[in-house]
């Protein structure tokens, strides 16, 4: 009995304390039963608020109009950080600098982050008057940036409480004493959710790191030694500007490097460098100032790099050799791969060399547009900074096929090819490649391809499309979403010969109804290309996965490997692959574009 009146009888000698006192504020002791403790996360953390955490203040007026309540939120979120660190992670630091170094410990990872304030609010809601009982709408953002180990910040982690809250201050009788313990506790509250989701941005953190160093050890392991067999395998294809697969004299050249790993392990970066007839190796000398990079691959990976070169006015001999070799940047280590091509030369004075077949001209590369004038922005999501329910629904990128794909099938170089993944293709991201790097790397005569495969949403009244970045939700703020009128308007701004925008995602639910199912709204696909393409002579056409159907992992994309080449020429044309997705997908503009731009090569089919 003792035990089980004690909280009663804290409450009336809290009361009867504070009414012979004559206080004006009245704080009842809480009671609460401490939460079990969570698994310690193995991280060294060193976390630094900022002052606009540290001083957060709110001032309200309380019990009946009768007392200014001031919120010390600042006091709260510091409390709560601190406890939260202190029981989340192996070592927790909590002040304006790193504490002092620590001895590094296996399986302990160094984390170092900053909290600010963006916004703070608290607004009643259905009081009226001087009513102590009443619901109010409290609002703190937070913004968490963390550091990586060269110390550069990564993507901001928004950490946001936004509740719709019962507030109780009640005025005792006549007098000027009120309760405000429900406000304080209100900030209690508050700080330690905020707190607490701080500790998964951590973890996110601490795998990505982790992958990260499993990738580099793998890649470390994989150097094979003299005498191993490499796992790199290379293709050379020499070709010519006149496409009569005679090089003469003069002529403009390119050579196109396709490397695969066809190991089971990641592989270094490597370089390849080029030997054989003077003639050939001076070509692209003027280009090759130093070695053609070859990026680090992941097994199964492909890359591919084109050089362009230009023969000199006068060489002698009608045989040309030219070796493209690959080699890592370890000196102990042999040639990875290498392939050697043997080509025709005419040099001044030699006869003309008799035209190629039908069939050699159109399966060569020089059918489709030399790859130095296309460029891509492949967007893809496979996850989000703030995941909500139903976020991977229909989410279905491969980086290794798109890429391969756009490389070897669209011709676009690597160098012209701008991949944003992730944590990589925030709002700013996709922005900033659209609207600086994309003008700055093409000019009028470019071929500009947009792929972008993660979420979207079709505003519930409106309809009008929006796709989400990696720092987005539904429920975001429009601004902070890609608007497709916004994309629309900056590939056309390009002036490109043709851009090509190509969005496979479902569509995120963007509202419930008061059933609790998702509204039903047609999306605006068109937005602002009404009319037909071929009105203007550098068009822009926009192709989007159809949500209601069954499509399989890049489906919009599939068909410029084959299935689209409707005539079986080994050439997939603009027309034939959207006369493919119909059916499947909408286009727009809704009518075909002219025949001039229907004609235009989109991709390169290997026949066999």
């Amino acid at each position: 009995m003792r035990t089980a009146s004690s909280p009663l009888k804290a409450l009336l000698l809290g009361a009867v304390f504070c009414m012979t006192a004559a206080c004006s504020q009245f704080n009842v002791p809480r009671l609460f039963t401490p939460a079990p403790p969570q698994q310690v996360i193995p991280a060294s953390v060193t976390l630094v608020l900022d002052d606009s955490v540290k001083t957060a203040l709110f001032e309200y007026t309380a019990c009946a109009d009768i007392v200014m309540w001031k919120g010390h939120l600042g006091d709260s979120l510091v409390r709560a950080f601190q406890d939260m660190g202190q029981t989340r992670f192996t070592h927790f630091s909590l002040g304006e600098a790193p504490a002092a170094r620590q001895t590094a410990e296996p399986g302990i990872f160094p984390v170092r982050a900053t909290v600010k304030l963006t916004h703070k609010s608290f607004t009643s809601r259905t009081r009226t008057g001087a009513d102590d009982r009443y619901m109010a709408q409290l609002d703190i953002h937070l913004v968490a940036t963390f550091y990586d180990t060269q110390g550069q910040p990564l993507p901001d982690a928004p950490l946001n409480y936004s509740e719709a809250v019962s507030v109780f201050t009640p005025q005792f009788g006549a007098s000027s004493q009120c309760a405000t313990q429900d406000l304080d506790e209100l900030l209690r509250t508050a700080a330690g959710q905020l707190a607490a989701q701080f500790p998964s941005y951590v973890e996110q953190l601490i795998a990505k790191q982790q992958r990260q160093t499993e990738s580099a050890r793998q890649t470390a392991t994989n150097r094979p030694s003299q005498g191993e067999a490499s796992p790199l395998t290379v293709k050379v294809t020499l070709l010519d500007d006149n496409q009569n697969l005679i090089l003469e004299s003069s002529e403009k050249v390119r050579v196109r490097i396709d490397v695969t790993n066809t190991g089971t392990a990641p592989t270094n970066q490597a370089f390849a460098t080029f030997s054989g007839t003077p003639a050939l190796t001076e070509a692209f000398a003027g280009t090759l100032t130093a070695p053609v990079t070859i990026p680090a691959l992941q097994p199964g990976e492909s890359t591919s790099a084109m050089v362009v070169g230009q023969l000199p006015a006068r060489f002698d001999g009608t045989r040309g050799e030219l070796t493209v070799t690959i080699s890592s940047a370890d000196t102990k280590t042999g040639p990875l791969a290498s392939q050697t091509l043997v080509a025709t030369m005419a040099p001044i004075g030699a006869p003309a060399a008799a035209a190629p077949s039908a069939g050699q001209s159109a399966l060569s590369s020089g059918a489709i547009g030399q790859g130095q004038n296309r460029y891509a922005v492949a967007v893809g999501l496979s996850l989000y900074r703030s995941p909500w329910a139903g976020w991977r629904d229909g989410l279905s990128f491969d980086s290794k096929g798109t890429i391969s794909l756009i490389a070897q099938s669209l011709n676009v170089p690597d160098s012209h090819t701008l991949l944003l993944q992730d944590e990589l293709a925030s709002q700013e991201d996709i922005e900033e490649a659209l609207a600086s790097w994309l003008p700055k790397q093409m000019g009028k005569d470019s071929i500009v391809f947009f792929y972008f495969n993660g979420q979207a949403l079709a505003d519930p009244k409106t309809g009008e499309v929006y796709l989400i970045p990696y720092d987005g939700t539904p429920a975001s703020s429009r601004s902070r979403l890609i608007s497709l009128r916004w994309l629309q308007s900056r590939l056309q701004k390009l002036g490109a010969k043709l851009a090509l925008s190509i969005i496979e995602t479902p569509l995120a639910t963007g509202a419930l109804s008061k059933d609790g199912k998702p509204k039903s709204v047609t999306p605006n696909w068109i937005a602002d290309l009404d009319g037909s393409s071929g009105q203007t002579g550098r068009p822009l056409i926009q192709v989007a996965g159809n949500s209601g159907s069954s499509r399989q992992q890049n489906s919009l994309l599939s068909g410029l490997t084959g299935p689209a080449d409707l005539d079986h020429d080994g050439i997939v044309t603009l027309g034939e692959w959207l006369r493919s997705l119909r059916g499947s997908a909408v286009t727009v503009p809704a009518l075909p574009p002219a025949l001039g731009v229907q004609s235009i090569p989109l991709s390169r089919v290997n026949q066999r």
